[in-house]
């Protein structure tokens, strides 16, 4: 029964993702920039609020039931919607993008050398 269970998720899971790839492709995000460092900041941050605010869900709901399957149920959901929610690189995780020099740029500034120091040949006195 477990086995079943397992891969009917899975099989779910395999949708769900195809299904997420087309509908980013048709609104127009599968060509977005990558994600910027405030982006993945604010990510983690998302990230972890709402895997606590599930845990605590989910550990409630559990104790109060006395049903160890539905609080890893809740917290099962949680993670999906925290995958839902985090994994896509939405619009509003690039708005602070890095602006790079660009080559023209680059080649009017050269990059400064490294000085060197000689160092002192040391000579032997016998």
């Amino acid at each position: 029964m477990i086995l079943m269970v397992s891969s009917n998720f899975f099989v779910i899971l395999k949708h769900l993702i195809c299904f997420c790839s087309v509908q980013t492709k048709q609104i127009g995000l599968s060509h977005t920039l990558p994600m910027d460092w405030q982006g993945q900041k604010l990510a983690e941050l998302l990230m972890q609020i709402i895997l606590g605010v599930f845990a605590v869900a989910a550990f409630v709901a559990g104790y109060s039931m006395g049903s160890f399957q539905t609080m890893l149920l809740i917290y099962a959901g949680g993670v999906g919607v925290t995958t839902l929610f985090i994994v896509p690189n939405w619009p509003f995780f690039n708005r602070h993008p890095l602006n790079w020099l660009d080559p023209v740029e680059v080649e009017r500034h050269p990059k400064p050398q490294a000085l060197t120091s000689k160092k002192k040949s040391s000579s032997k006195h016998k």
